[in-house]
This record gives C-alpha cells, structure tokens and sequence, in this order.
C-alpha cells in the first residue's frame, strides 16, 4: 500500500489517479493505433474514449453509491470521497457501452467494429487501475496466511489475499488472448462479447478470495453479476445470426 507516490510543491501524486492517467494513455495510444489500421479515424477514436471514460467514471460511482446505498443515506458527504475505493465496474461498463454505442451511430462508425478495436485495451487499462487499487489499498482481499499474502487494505495491517494482483495478472493474459484473438472473429462484436466472456469467467473466481458486503442468495453480488455476464455473452456469441457482420 502506498496511496501518495510523491508530492511535488505540496501537491500530492495519488497512487490510484495516477494509474487512471497512465491507464487512459496507453488505452488511447493503442485504441487509436489499431483504428487507424482499421481505417477509421484518430480524432473520432480519441474524443469517443474522452465520453466513454466521463460516462464510465460517472456510471461505476453511481452504480456503487446505490449498492451501498443505507451507507452513503447516513453520510451524504461521503459521496464525493472516492480515495478509499467506491467504484463499481459494472456500473462503468454499462454506462460506457452505453455512451459508446451513441458515440458510434451519430458518427457512422460500425458500433460492433468498434467495441471489437476497444476491448483488448479496455482489458489493459483495467489491469493498470488494479495496479492503483493495491496502492490506494481498496478492492482487498480476505486474512489469509498464503505466502504471499500482503498487508493490501487500507483498513488495516493485516495480510489478505492480495486480489488487486490477481486481478492484474487475470487482466494481463485476457488482454493477450483478446490481441491474439482479433483477427480470428466471425463477426462485428464479438471480441467485445468474448472480453465480457473472459472477464465474468475471471471476476466469478477471483470474487472467491476478496473480501465483500454484498451478496446475491449465496454468490457475492459481483459473482452473481458476472454469471449472468458469462452466460448472456456465451449465448450472444453462439446464436448470432449466422455469424453475420454487424
């Protein structure tokens, strides 16, 4: 844990924003990068990700406050403290989606095409922001007393399962599959629809180990959520009309 890197004139460098920042660089870098191979414009592609990520900020926060919703009806204020975690990426993927689909259709881009150019980095930047949780010490694992566990929350000094790494580490090979994978689809969507695969696959496991509030029957919330993602992407790509482009 190590939630303020340096400071700089009084001004504190937070571990987690500055992961947000260098995930958006390396997402834009490679989004418009395989765009361009693909014909279509840098500048659409780079003011598309500038909507697609206010939505998303904006989706996971509110996504998270509802969830926790007695929590932040107790203390309004606590709606504007982001630094000790309290967002959702649920609520961030639907809301970009969402924004990314409209972005698409106003500007006569292939919205299928396109989430098939996003997703590989989408997964990328995901791991990157892992990398912020482990040193904000949100997003933590349970006590455990595996070698390797680290003292990874922000709530105490305890040793857990360290999940931000593993969500990187799941983060890192999925972005490697999705690359290898791209030019190996059907159709138009469905790299996009094998990511939210691949994600659900890795959240319902790695959801084993943090630790969590919110549960759904006996499944975590999050595991309940990302089944339903899991096997509402597994059918989308096996009943696509024909394996039509979209």
């Amino acid at each position: 844990m190590h939630p303020i890197l340096f400071e700089v004139g009084g001004l504190s460098v937070y571990g987690y924003g500055a992961m947000l920042a260098i995930a958006f660089a390396v997402g834009v870098w490679g989004l418009t990068r395989e765009g361009k191979r693909a014909g279509l414009s840098e500048d659409r592609l780079f003011e598309m990700v500038i909507w697609i990520m206010i939505a998303a900020i904006l989706g996971s926060r509110i996504l998270y406050i509802l969830l926790e919703l007695p929590r932040y009806l107790a203390d309004p204020i606590a709606v504007f403290h982001v630094r000790s975690g309290g967002l959702s990426f649920h609520g961030g993927l639907i809301a970009g989606i969402a924004v990314g689909i409209w972005y698409s259709r106003r500007h006569n881009m292939p919205p299928g095409k396109v989430a098939d150019l996003v997703a590989p980095f989408l997964m990328l930047g995901y791991g990157i922001v892992r990398i912020g949780c482990l040193l904000n010490g949100c997003c933590f694992g349970r006590r455990t007393d595996v070698a390797w566990a680290l003292p990874a929350s922000y709530v105490d000094d305890a040793l857990r399962h360290p999940t931000q790494l593993y969500a990187f580490l799941a983060s890192m090979l999925i972005f490697a599959v999705l690359m290898w994978r791209r030019n190996k689809t059907r159709f138009d969507g469905q790299l996009f629809l094998e990511f939210i695969l691949y994600y659900s696959i890795y959240r319902f496991v790695v959801e084993h180990f943090r630790e969590v509030s919110a549960y759904a029957g006996f499944l975590t919330l999050g595991q309940a959520v990302s089944l339903i993602g899991a096997v509402g992407a597994f059918v989308a790509i096996r009943i696509w009309p024909l394996g039509r482009k979209a």
